[in-house]
């Protein structure tokens, strides 16, 4: 059973029959105020084995078919799918808590229900329930780019800014996207009060320079946050949400702690359109990211349930930005996104260490940590039909980073086949040369046809996806101990290894009838294209062969053409050749290369290698 969590940030996976979701901590909860990020304080955790409950939507898998359950009706509250695998017992709950209706009103609850075969793919169930949100045809862009929050926090200064502007320039990586984050403004809430000892020459100088370098300017907004310092506090208190008892809302723990600014009050309205008026048209953003929007939402009130509330946050944000921008959502319960954010994050912040074993034991299911990340990113990769999917970031650099060349690699590769939007933050100034070669073949984006994700082992799955209408296999182990599997279904692969921890070159092929199975070390990611062509892998791209974007074979000539947002570097291209077979002559780009025999040590298979400049 899928087992969707509250909102982005929090962990969600398939479990079996065995699974079992456990209420955050009482003394974590107390210490770190963790538990105002999700739904612990209004929906029981019932905590035994075998009692799972899904947000919004929930599907049943098994080895004949997948049943899939998806609410229709989330305007109204938030809707808890609940299975009880003891009792064989499944339940719906609706949390209208707060809810007041007069006579003659009613809420209706609505839900798409379907059965599909096994065969087929979590894509028929999400194009179908697409239709029900007015998504069937989203088709978002995919865009790369770098972030400031994950190498400088809330210390990113604008001499930060413009260093790292300067080597993505410099560098002329093909990055879409640069986005500031926290830590320009004087305070939380305080949008356009810019700290100006950091940021001098203020944020539409910024802008401008980021659009001069040919980039797409984003900025990081908190819409319903309010910072204890802000000047709202002092100024317009009556602007933010207050509990029954009259006293100050505290929505979540960040920054020493935050108020919820009231999206119902008129000039608290107000405001925000100023706000997002000067950031879109005079400041000159074309992508805002819009975070912790859950704290407009944090109790019922005005005769409204905390998903009503938080339904109508969605729909203000729509209307305050008209579309002048793409948006990019975080800290918000997803299925309000839908239709209405161009972008959104489907996990847990990512961080610079694998996990944080105090609070994964203490049940935070939106704890920062990347393996937490990584989970959630690869069960929630279907609502690509609602949205373009934001992973979160990877990390790449060996300075201030705990996580292992392995696990970066496993991060990169997985964000860059399950996500739209691939940000990182690393100052690339300082990579080595391995570094700059992994983050060179992740340009041009890739764009896959995910067929599958399915679990093989305990935190081991597997991904199969095309591109470039070629087979693929992503093989990923989240888990602390080695796996092995069976070798794939074709006969011959070729896998371009990790440049991080590889000597030498990194091409290598699996003969199936040597081979009969497949180890991945802990935290390892390996991805094989199925050589069923002439086609038989490149090192020029993560994604060997998305580098190419036409093939026209005449046998003894072959005309190929890169396509464009291409970063150039050397690189190899390899052709699988008949016993007898003379070499060919190859054009790239309409430029001959060079054509060598390629000998594979103890394998009867024949190999020519193209050497790309």
């Amino acid at each position: 059973m899928m087992a969707d969590g509250f909102q982005c940030w929090t962990h969600s996976r398939e479990m079996d029959l065995h699974g079992c979701l456990r209420p955050i901590s009482k003394t974590v909860a107390w210490w770190t105020k963790f538990n105002l990020q999700g739904d612990y304080d209004f929906f029981q955790y019932s905590g035994a084995p075998g009692v799972i409950h899904s947000n919004s939507y929930t599907y049943f898998r098994d080895t004949q078919d997948t049943t899939f359950v998806g609410s229709v009706s989330e305007e109204s509250g938030y809707t808890y799918f609940k299975a009880d695998f003891n009792s064989n017992r499944f339940s719906i709950y609706k949390d209208i808590e707060g809810k007041t209706l007069s006579s003659d009103e009613s809420i209706t609850l609505r839900f798409m229900v379907t059965r599909v075969p096994e065969t087929d793919t979590m894509d028929t169930l999400w194009q179908r329930y697409a239709e029900y949100y007015g998504t069937a045809s989203t088709n978002p862009r995919h865009l790369t780019g770098w972030t400031s929050w994950y190498n400088y926090y809330e210390r990113v200064t604008e001499a930060d800014v413009t260093k790292s502007l300067q080597g993505f320039v410099d560098q002329k990586y093909p990055i879409d996207v640069f986005q500031i984050d926290d830590g320009y403004q004087t305070a939380v809430g305080d949008w356009l009060s810019v700290a100006t000892d950091k940021f001098p020459s203020g944020m539409q100088s910024l802008a401008n320079q980021i659009k001069q370098a040919g980039y797409i300017p984003g900025l990081w907004l908190a819409p319903y946050a309010v910072g204890f310092t802000s000047k709202i506090v002092k100024e317009h208190p009556d602007w933010l949400i207050k509990n029954p008892d009259g006293s100050l809302l505290v929505a979540g723990p960040n920054w020493g702690g935050f108020y919820a600014l009231d999206m119902y009050h008129p000039e608290a309205r107000d405001y925000l359109r100023h706000v997002f008026d000067t950031v879109l048209d005079n400041w000159g953003y074309r992508l805002i990211k819009l975070d912790f929007i859950f704290a407009a939402a944090m109790i019922p009130r005005l005769g409204k349930s905390r998903g009503e509330i938080l339904w109508e946050s969605v729909q203000l944000i729509d209307q305050l930005t008209r579309k002048r921008a793409l948006i990019l959502g975080s800290g918000v319960p997803l299925a309000a996104t839908w239709n209405r954010f161009e972008y959104c994050r489907v996990s847990s912040d990512a961080s610079p260490f694998w996990d944080h074993t105090v609070l994964r034991l203490s049940n935070v299911r939106e704890r920062v940590a990347t393996s937490n990340a990584l989970t959630s990113t690869l069960h929630r990769w279907p609502m690509k039909h609602m949205f373009g999917v934001d992973p979160d970031v990877y990390f790449l650099r060996s300075n201030d980073n705990k996580l292992t060349p392995v696990e970066r690699y496993t991060t990169c590769m997985i964000n860059s086949i399950m996500g739209h939007l691939t940000l990182m933050s690393d100052d690339i100034t300082q990579y080595d040369e391995k570094q700059h070669r992994l983050y060179a073949s992740t340009f041009p984006k890739v764009q896959p046809e995910i067929q599958r994700m399915i679990p093989i082992g305990p935190n081991v799955f597997r991904a199969d996806f095309t591109a470039n209408e070629r087979k693929y296999t992503m093989l990923v182990n989240l888990s602390p101990l080695p796996f092995t599997t069976d070798t794939l279904d074709d006969k011959f692969y070729f896998e371009n290894q990790n440049v991080l921890i590889v000597a030498g070159t990194t091409e290598t092929w699996i003969d199936a009838k040597q081979e009969k199975s497949i180890t991945l070390k802990p935290h390892e990611t390996r991805t094989f294209l199925h050589v069923t062509d002439r086609f038989a892998g490149s090192s020029g791209h993560l994604v060997p062969g998305w580098e190419i974007e036409s093939w026209k074979d005449d046998k003894d000539t072959i005309h190929i053409g890169f396509r464009k947002g291409r970063k150039a570097h050397p690189f190899a291209i390899f052709l699988l050749m008949q016993p007898e077979e003379d070499l060919p002559t190859v054009f790239v780009d309409n430029e001959p290369v060079v054509v060598q025999e390629h000998k594979l040590p103890d394998s009867e298979i024949r190999l020519a290698k193209l050497s790309i400049e």
